[in-house]
């Protein structure tokens, strides 16, 4: 986020609410934590978010949360247009205790919009207000999204392993000679992997891909280029993987 990010002066004089609007490319790539909860709504672009155990992300359409004093460095891809909401400490625990991803409904994004044109000067919410918080929570309740989350391993090779994937997401090196790279068996390397990241390692590289695709199509990049930088080896093939993903084709999704 830019280094003009105004959290600090929320938590020193105590209000409610810090509403920013998402209308620029932005990223903080430090671990930090605040002590406010954030509420992340995506209209348009794809919000990246780094935490302890790997990387998360919140494509348009999306809200994404973040609970209270919960490491995490943020990545606001390519103009992406919407709202990031911190509220006070004592306002979150209507809110999940982990991060989460949720659909943005109608109900959700009016609501949104609403709580967007708020006075964040004001010193504390009216009962009202009060009220449009809990409508929104019972909203975000009923309409969890399968969040897009790529694990990280803990082993040191494991990591350099998923690093260079990250980084090329087109790196078609298979599991064999990866297993020999890290001086793993192939079985061995097949069953650390599952055991840190809950995945098999061509699960982790087809997430790998759908995230930077979701970067990409963010950016700007037409179907065939995202298909031709991720590696696939047909634009059909990597429609297909998408839509498996995310229900829509990447030009839907992108639209």
């Amino acid at each position: 986020m830019p280094a003009q990010y105004p959290l600090q002066r929320r938590i020193q004089d105590g209000r409610p609410l810090l509403t920013i609007a998402l209308q620029h490319t932005s990223s903080d790539d430090t671990l930090h934590r605040y002590r406010e909860g954030q509420l992340w709504a995506v209209q348009e672009g794809v919000i990246t978010a780094e935490l302890d155990a790997g990387s998360w992300v919140v494509p348009l359409r999306h809200i994404g949360w973040i609970p209270p004093g919960v490491p995490h460095a943020t990545r606001v891809h390519a103009a992406a247009r919407g709202w990031m909401i911190a509220l006070r400490p004592d306002l979150c625990p209507l809110f999940p205790a982990t991060p989460m991803v949720f659909d943005m409904t109608s109900l959700s994004s009016a609501l949104l919009e609403r709580i967007g044109g708020w006075d964040d000067h004001a010193a504390e919410l009216t009962a009202p207000q009060h009220r449009q918080l809990d409508v929104l929570f019972d909203e975000l309740k009923i309409s969890p999204a399968k969040p897009l989350f790529l694990p990280m391993p803990s082993s040191p090779h494991l990591v350099g392993m998923t690093l260079t994937i990250v980084s090329d997401p087109a790196n078609k090196t298979s599991l064999d000679d990866w297993a020999r790279r890290v001086g793993m068996s192939r079985r061995g390397l097949t069953r650390h992997f599952r055991a840190e990241t809950g995945m098999s390692l061509m699960q982790w590289r087809i997430v790998a891909r759908m995230k930077r695709a979701l970067e990409l199509l963010a950016e700007g990049d037409n179907v065939s280029r995202v298909a031709q930088r991720l590696g696939y080896d047909s634009v059909s093939t990597f429609i297909s993987a998408f839509s498996a993903q995310f229900g829509v084709t990447p030009g839907v999704y992108a639209a």
